[in-house]
């Protein structure tokens, strides 16, 4: 098993072989990602997919994918590795299944005690297209739970902006 687990939920219209193609789907995109290899990450897309990164970018298509994370790969993201697991897996009809993954990124110094500070969960959907499955939409966020520091913060800012003077 590589750096992922799985724990798909089974309905009505699953197969246990889909299920199995989209369990290896993840699992190469956990591989390209940790050798680094920007062109096998975004094949694993749709010519037209949609990727929302953690910051809110959005690419749209294959090879803006595949560019954009060789660059990434090749500077800021260089040594990292990808550690993640699927947690949920819907089958919205025979051939398009809805994927929910948790997971983060470590940098080359990190050790797996840094994922919860950096865990993100990842909404996918998956289309099986003459016979093979592909990523159509991938969207990322960074987990934040609300702390009371936080939320303190969030209302003092709030109050600030009600009680300042109009200018």
């Amino acid at each position: 098993m590589n750096e992922y687990s799985t724990q798909a939920s089974q309905s009505l219209t699953s197969n246990p072989v889909d299920e199995a193609a989209i369990c290896a789907l993840f699992e190469q995109l956990v591989n390209s990602w940790n050798q680094g290899a920007g062109d096998a990450y975004g094949e694993l897309f749709e010519e037209d997919a949609d990727y929302v990164a953690f910051d809110g970018s959005h690419t749209k298509g294959r090879a803006a994918i595949a560019i954009q994370h060789q660059q990434l790969f090749d500077t800021f993201l260089r040594g990292t590795r990808l550690k993640g697991q699927i947690d949920s897996m819907q089958f919205l009809s025979p051939d398009v299944a809805l994927i929910h993954t948790t997971g983060g990124t470590l940098m080359s110094w990190q050790s797996d005690a840094s994922i919860p500070g950096r865990k993100s969960i990842q909404t996918l959907v998956a289309r099986k297209r003459d016979g093979k499955w592909y990523f159509v939409a991938f969207h990322n966020t960074r987990i934040r739970p609300m702390d009371i520091e936080t939320i303190a913060s969030g209302m003092t800012n709030l109050l600030w902006q009600k009680l300042r003077p109009s200018r």
